[in-house]
């Protein structure tokens, strides 16, 4: 096993984000998080099996106050800053964030952080 050195509350802050917009864009189906550690990193996972992000408009993602579901019949609420937030916490940790998604299957966002072996 291992743990993460950081802000507790933060990254409490980017998990919940994670798991908030999961909920968000599965209206049915599953939603897994998981950890794990692999070499000297924590891999955390949030996976859904909502609607899934096309891959022509990933590149937005983490931009402040872009949503990928926006204009007049937008259904899902936000302000657009979660992930660009949860990105910036993430990486001020030494971590990273990444997603890999398939539009009407789902989405898995990642986070990696630095880790360290307990004694």
């Amino acid at each position: 096993t291992g743990t993460v050195i950081g802000d507790k509350r933060r990254l409490e802050q980017v998990i919940l984000n994670l798991m908030s917009n999961a909920i968000k864009f599965t209206e049915s189906g599953s939603i897994t998080v998981s950890s794990s550690r692999m070499d000297e990193k924590v891999r955390i996972a949030v996976r859904d099996t909502g609607i899934g992000i096309e891959s022509g408009k990933m590149h937005i993602l983490f931009r402040p106050f872009h949503q990928i579901d926006s204009g007049t019949t937008r259904k899902h609420e936000g302000t657009g800053l979660g992930l660009s937030i949860s990105k910036k916490l993430v990486e001020l940790h030494g971590g990273s964030i990444t997603v890999s998604s398939t539009p009407g299957e789902g989405s898995e966002f990642v986070v990696w952080l630095p880790g360290e072996e307990r004694t």
